[in-house]
């Protein structure tokens, strides 16, 4: 059903294309006209009336659990807004964390800071800033971005493993879709997105990473806001609401399949999703009894330093 919606939403906006054309009108054409009428707020409220009905269609479940469904509405509108309304300039990017302890968009790792940036295929950017001790540390380019539909294909990555830092801690990477000596994080010419993963062990303990990001040549000033900008911008916050909502109610029910067992997720479906390509994930559904307690036993890897592995309980 998913990927029926995102191939009717690329037929639409194909026939959109072709009628504006006919009509010998632009998309900043049109977005000043659906500014200037009214449609755009309409579009956007009734987009976000919509993404109600994914907390409606879980019927059994309790108020408490419905008043956080909305609640996470909520959390989804204020990300999606500081996302594509204030912060969606790809000549001006800004690396900020769209996910974090009150806005939670679904799968977000507790034990991650999750950093995030619109960026642009065709220009070079250079990430600057010192390593931190945090644990692991991921970069990572996606075609398309939240709210646009299509998932999140990955173009490029780079990670702690492979990153080079000067002796005082600092590092610089180039962004690009041509190749680069040093630390080179690729791009293709559909990038839209550059995420940052840091996993910490101990939270309290580790520093993070300190990173700045910007265009390596000079752009121009970025403009002021204009109807199509905003245009897009609400409708992108309103999908993200949406398609966030439908994407992980649905992956709630699938998960009920496995209730109070833990098995692996698809990675190739993680992945579409913007995952991380070295993590495993493990989702479940878990019901328990007021005298339950779910007991989920791990059998760690190997480790590069011993070899060895052991068993723990949580």
């Amino acid at each position: 059903m998913r990927r029926f919606l995102i191939f009717l939403a690329g037929v639409h906006k194909w026939f959109k294309r072709c009628s504006l054309r006919l009509r010998g009108m632009t998309e900043a054409d049109l977005s000043r006209a659906r500014i200037l009428q009214g449609r755009t707020w309409d579009d956007f409220c009734d987009t976000l009336k919509a993404a109600g009905a994914n907390v409606l269609s879980h019927g059994d479940a309790d108020d408490r659990t419905k008043a956080e469904g909305y609640r996470y509405l909520s959390r989804l509108i204020r990300g999606g807004l500081e996302a594509f309304v204030e912060y969606a300039d790809p000549e001006a990017p800004v690396l900020r964390r769209m996910v974090h302890e009150t806005v939670k968009m679904g799968a977000d790792n507790p034990d991650n800071f999750y950093e995030n940036a619109v960026v642009r295929g065709d220009l070079d950017y250079r990430i600057t800033g010192t390593r931190g001790t945090v644990h692991f540390l991921t970069f990572s380019t996606q075609k398309g971005g939240y709210g646009k539909g299509g998932g999140l294909p990955p173009t490029g990555f780079l990670d702690s493993r492979r990153l080079i830092v000067d002796a005082d801690g600092c590092l610089d990477i180039i962004v690009s879709a041509t190749p680069h000596e040093g630390n080179w994080l690729p791009m293709e010419k559909d990038t839209g997105m550059l995420m940052v993963r840091q996993t910490f062990l101990h939270r309290d303990k580790e520093e993070p990473a300190r990173l700045t990001i910007a265009p390596v040549s000079a752009v121009a000033p970025p403009s002021p806001a204009d109807c199509r900008r905003v245009d897009e911008g609400l409708m992108n916050a309103a999908n993200l609401v949406a398609g966030a909502s439908f994407l992980f109610s649905k992956w709630t029910r699938d998960f009920r399949a496995g209730e109070n067992r833990l098995p692996r997720f698809d990675p190739a479906t993680s992945t579409a999703a913007g995952g991380d390509p070295d993590i495993a994930y493990y989702h479940s559904f878990w019901r328990l009894a007021p005298d339950e307690a779910l007991v989920i036993e791990v059998t760690p890897p190997p480790t590069a330093n011993t070899g060895t592995s052991s068993s723990t309980t949580t």
